[in-house]
């Protein structure tokens, strides 16, 4: 009984003392409109940049990160649920803390990032089904983004 009675009481103040993470885990989705960077990628980072605008919207209740350019088609094709369930039932990989988001997906068409929910900082990479070259197949983006 006491262990139980510790137990709540640990989970209540852990509740008390992030509200901030409470609060993303449980929200509606969150949508951040992003702009590219002006600095170079990081070097371990491969395919061709994409430097238009992005919107990025995750949905941590849905378990769901989606990308979208600026005439709002999606980017990342291989996050959808159902390109996912084909996948062996394969879901996307979404942690969720305090100060950043990431996610991940590297079955087939790959899809994978983080944001900084301090700075706003994005750092994103996806492969394309319909790409033409080596620098379509994969891209990234690396920019600033402010929560709308």
């Amino acid at each position: 009984m006491k262990k139980t009675a510790t137990a709540a009481v640990t989970i209540a103040l852990i509740g008390l003392l992030l509200p901030g993470f409470a609060t993303i885990a449980s929200a509606a989705p969150l949508t951040f409109v992003c702009e590219a960077s002006t600095e170079p990628p990081p070097a371990d980072w491969f395919g061709g940049p994409w430097t238009a605008p992005v919107r990025l919207v995750i949905d941590p209740a849905a378990h769901s990160v989606d990308l979208f350019d600026n005439d709002n088609r999606t980017l990342n094709v291989s996050a959808k649920p159902s390109r996912l369930s084909a996948l062996n039932n394969y879901k996307l990989d979404l942690t969720v803390t305090e100060s950043i988001i990431s996610w991940g997906v590297i079955e087939m068409w790959g899809f994978s990032g983080y944001i900084d929910l301090r700075t706003g900082r994005l750092d994103v990479l996806w492969t394309n089904s319909d790409a033409y070259t080596p620098n379509t197949l994969t891209r990234q983006f690396h920019g600033t983004c402010k929560q709308r």
